[in-house]
């Protein structure tokens, strides 16, 4: 997975490796083994809103550079080779 922007630094690395194991190979499934991993809980308060494990509202998701939108969502399958990568969204007002 590529981070970029302060997801990045949340980390303090610009890639991280998210084994799925035998679970569906979903972006939904990458997400909630990322967020479930101890040493990502300040990424964690950057990815998602409140009580919802959404990230969608605060970050472009990719799935080997095409836009998980124009794909199936969340729940667009990942092949060994797709490279998932998460961009912060500037919000302002």
């Amino acid at each position: 997975m590529k981070l970029y922007g302060v997801f990045r630094s949340a980390v303090r690395s610009d890639t991280l490796d998210v084994d799925l194991g035998l679970r569906e190979a979903t972006v939904r499934a990458a997400i909630a083994t990322l967020l479930s991993r101890p040493d990502c809980g300040e990424l964690k308060k950057l990815l998602v809103d409140g009580d919802t494990s959404d990230p969608r509202s605060n970050t472009l998701i990719l799935v080997s550079g095409r836009e998980i939108a124009a794909l199936n969502g969340l729940d667009t399958r990942l092949s060994e080779n797709d490279e998932l990568s998460l961009l912060p969204v500037a919000h302002g007002g």
